[in-house]
């Protein structure tokens, strides 16, 4: 028991030797590159322990990173691997949760046995005893003592001591974080500094106890002109920099009051008197235990005087557009920088080699444009690469652009101006005749109105081709009819008198559908040319395009009918000379129509309006060219105003029906009637159909008239049918109400309203009525005659009728025309065309009525050629209708 207590004495004396050793080396406050060994070589020497090691947590606590290994056996420090938590998480649970494990059998200890499969087995560990590193409550890492090869039971002293290495080991770590601590300060503090001296924009520290300056960096000095020297150790305020003592209060209270200001805009006067505008920012903290602020400056002046003259431009342009916005824009710049020359100039289209200016102003007021060569000079530079700047000497740098120094002009900045496809437009630049201080801020303002330049400059150009194009042939490249008639327009009011010449190309269609539209293309572009330098001759003349193979010549000036068929004659020896297009050796020829103002109309619609009827005419006639002739036009002012009277005609009873008698030419019978209207004009008395029919035939007047015309004739014909006079009548259909989907009711209704007989009623259609739409006349035809009512082709043979569609169509008759019917008995060919006709309608089982008849010799050859009915003077007069029913009671029908 003695010998017990003695060899515990003797280890208790080890123990507290080899501690007070570690402390007086100065272990717990050196690095832990030199405290890990100490501490682990230690324990072993002093324990006599086989292994001694020093594991560190990480800071998820997830692993143990070995720091030292000391094997005594060996004598040497060596390294283990990491542990990780998820492979041995009873240990991690352990170390986390109690400051020591003591564990005599390691291998069955629950805390240790997860070692035992890999690291107890591979060095032979027996025995553990572990004593955690603990900081603040929380476990940071473990001093490990193994035993190996035999077991070993802890005794209580050699676990103190394991707990007071873990203790010194805990020390060091306290200590290297302070030495972190302070490192990091010192370089937070280095970085500080170094930050201040190496900001670009001034920078200021000021102590706030007593307003002193403590540090400042280059920029500072620069901006202040001031010296360090100069500055630190005393106050803003007596270096005078506040240039407003009200803007200092503010300042100071914006620190006070929050610690932080930020763009405050303050006035410097700096070293010579001169004052700064600057955006301040301040900050305040610590600062050696002292309140301190860190100011930021940034110098504004030149920014706000850019700004002020920015806006001073751009109030002036802002509602300005196209040249409007191009020379107030030069104007304010040649102002605002004192320019002697500021310009807008855009890049002439042939090549790109020379500019015209849009807009140029000097300080003294607008400048004539003017172009000049791109080539040698400053603006290629421009254009070719950016913004440029030549503070001085440009003459000398661009030698061949001699206009620089016949000018005196020294220096010269220069902005590009590109479209939104990034290709050169033009240029936006300013020219001094001395030499430029500031040349960095003239260009910032040019870049600034550059933008818009480029947009304005491109929308103009837009607009211009827009309006090019509106105005236009695309084709041909010559004025359209909106434009022919703006130049009309323009010449009348001049001078009041031309000629407008009205040109259709004969041949076109033919060589167009023959050689396709290509050939026809060029060939209308050789017209076009042709027409606008042949003519060129003329002062003020303009060839225009109209569409499709028409063209308009108008020569202001030229009012009489002499003057005017000299240029028709001149416009036809254009055309008929022979043109290659294509390998082809082509020839057109064209009628030519001829309006005269003020003879023929006042204005470009009038003339060109008399001209195509002119036109028609010289087409008609035969002739290469025709002057307007008042009598040959359909579209008169007499013939409109009669299309007026028409109107109030059909509602105002002036309307009349003449009928007139067909017979059945084999024995003479009356079948019935044609329907004839008449107009009862108060002013030009009774009028045929001829005069009235085709103008209502142009507008929808048609549709009434007819309807009226169908009711009377309805009317008439139940009134004779009534009277015991079974005859039937017949009216014509105009073609717009063949086209009208409601046709069949309408006739319906009024064939209910009237109480005639449907089978007694012929409609009359034409034959260019059917022609014009076949599937939709033919579909109102089926509802007529749906109906009970007879169909008949009138003036057949004068159209252009499909036989398939005569065919398909539900017809009862043809009507021939009246000019085969009066020649058939002179000519042969009309005789002929008569008989065939009857072969074909008999053949299709249709009735056939001959018009015309004039004479019993004709009467005679139709019925002996089998026409069926026929009508005409030779057997009655059109007759009112109670003259009609005279007629035919005096006849007994």
């Amino acid at each position: 028991m003695d010998r017990s207590r003695e060899a515990a004495g003797f280890r208790a004396q080890a123990q507290q030797a080899a501690l007070f050793a570690l402390l007086k080396s100065g272990v717990p406050t050196a690095g832990g590159e030199v405290a890990w060994p100490a501490l682990t070589e230690a324990a072993a020497r002093t324990l006599d322990v086989a292994r001694a090691s020093i594991w560190l947590l990480s800071d998820d606590h997830e692993r143990l990173v070995p720091v030292d290994l000391f094997d005594l056996a060996a004598g040497r420090h060596g390294a283990a691997e990491t542990l990780e938590a998820t492979r041995y998480p009873a240990y991690f649970q352990a170390l986390r949760w109690t400051r020591a494990i003591v564990a005599p059998d390691a291998a069955a200890d629950p805390r240790t046995r997860e070692y035992a499969a890999d690291y107890l087995g591979a060095h032979n560990i027996v025995s553990m005893l572990d004593a955690g590193i603990w900081q603040e409550g929380e476990a940071r890492g473990v001093v490990c003592l193994e035993s190996v090869g035999e077991r070993r039971e802890w005794t209580a002293d050699e676990q103190q001591f394991a707990a007071s290495l873990a203790d010194i080991a805990a020390t060091v770590l306290v200590h290297e974080a302070l030495r972190a601590a302070r490192a990091r300060l010192q370089e937070t503090q280095e970085l500080f500094e170094g930050a201040i001296r190496a900001s670009p924009d001034p920078v200021a520290v000021v102590r706030l106890t007593d307003n002193r300056i403590l540090l400042v960096n280059a920029s500072f000095q620069q901006a202040s002109g001031y010296e360090e020297a100069e500055v630190v150790g005393r106050t803003p305020i007596e270096l005078g920099f506040w240039a407003y003592p009200a803007q200092r209060e503010g300042w100071v209270r914006g620190i006070r009051e929050t610690g932080s200001v930020r763009d405050y805009e303050v006035t410097f006067v700096v070293k010579g008197g001169r004052r700064r505008a600057f955006h301040l920012s301040g900050e305040r903290l610590e600062i050696g235990g002292a309140p301190c602020v860190v100011l930021v400056a940034r110098d504004v002046t030149d920014r706000k005087r850019q700004e002020t003259l920015v806006s001073r431009i751009a109030q002036g342009v802002v509602a300005q557009t196209g040249e409007s916005f191009f020379r107030t824009l030069v104007a304010q710049l040649a102002d605002v920088l004192g320019a002697d020359l500021a310009f807008v100039g855009e890049l002439l289209p042939a090549g790109g080699g020379r500019v015209r200016t849009i807009a140029a102003s000097s300080a003294q007021g607008p400048v004539a444009d003017f172009e000049y060569e791109l080539d040698g000079s400053p603006c290629q530079a421009t254009i070719g690469g950016g913004v440029c700047a030549y503070p001085d000497h440009v003459a000398d740098l661009f030698p061949r652009d001699t206009a620089l120094a016949r000018r005196g002009i020294r220096a010269y900045v220069g902005a590009p101006l590109g479209d939104s496809q990034g290709e050169a437009a033009g240029l936006l630049a300013v020219l001094f005749r001395e030499p430029l201080e500031h040349p960095d801020f003239v260009e910032n303002l040019l870049r600034i109105f550059a933008a818009r330049a480029a947009a304005e400059l491109e929308r103009v150009r837009h607009l211009g081709a827009l309006e090019h194009l509106a105005h236009h042939d695309p084709l041909t490249g010559l004025p359209n009819r909106v434009r022919v008639k703006q130049c009309v327009d323009a010449g009348l009011a001049a001078s009041a008198s031309g000629a407008l010449l009205l040109v259709d190309l004969d041949r076109f269609k033919e060589i167009n559908d023959t050689l396709g539209h290509a050939v026809g293309d060029v060939l209308l572009q050789r017209v076009a040319a042709a027409l606008r330098d042949g003519l060129a001759r003329y002062p003020g003349s303009c060839v225009a395009r109209l569409g499709g193979d028409e063209f308009c010549v108008w020569i202001p000036g030229a009012s009489s009918p002499v003057a005017a068929a000299a240029v028709a004659s001149r416009v036809l020896s254009i055309l008929t000379a022979p043109a290659d297009v294509e390998g082809y050796r082509l020839q057109v020829g064209a009628s030519v129509g001829i309006a005269l103002s003020p003879a023929h109309a006042t204005d470009s619609s009038g003339l060109l309006r008399c001209a195509d009827v002119a036109m028609y005419a010289a087409k008609r006639t035969g002739s290469s060219y025709a002057a307007y002739d008042a009598s040959q036009d359909p579209y008169s002012t007499e013939r409109l105003a009669l299309l007026s009277d028409l109107v109030s005609a059909v509602r105002g009873g002036e309307l009349r029906v003449h009928y007139q008698p067909r017979v059945r030419l084999a024995d003479g019978e009356v079948r019935g009637f044609e329907a004839l209207v008449r107009w009862q004009h108060p002013r030009l008395g009774l009028l045929p159909p001829a005069r009235f029919v085709p103008l209502a035939e142009l507008s929808d007047v048609v549709r009434p008239l007819t309807m009226w015309v169908l009711e009377e004739a309805l009317r008439q014909q139940r009134e004779w049918r009534g009277r015991g006079h079974a005859v039937s009548i017949a009216v014509n259909l105009s073609a717009r109400l063949l086209m009208d989907e409601s046709c069949a009711t309408r006739i319906a209704e009024l064939l209910a309203t009237t109480g005639a007989d449907p089978a007694g009623l012929e409609l009359e259609i034409t034959e260019s009525a059917i022609i014009a739409d076949p599937e939709r006349a033919g579909a109102t035809l089926e509802r007529l005659r749906a109906l009970g009512v007879r169909i008949a082709v009138d003036d057949f043979g004068t159209g252009f009728s499909s036989l398939s569609h005569l065919k398909r169509l539900p017809l009862t008759a043809l009507k021939i025309d009246v000019s085969f019917v009066r020649q058939m008995l002179a000519s042969p060919a009309d005789r002929a065309i008569v008989e065939s006709t009857i072969h074909l309608a008999h053949d299709l089982g249709l009735a056939v009525v001959a018009e015309g008849i004039e004479d019993e010799a004709t009467r005679g050859a139709l019925r002996a050629q089998g026409c069926d009915e026929g009508q005409e003077w030779v057997i009655g007069r059109p007759m009112p209708g109670a003259v009609a029913t005279a007629w035919l009671e005096e006849r007994g029908a």
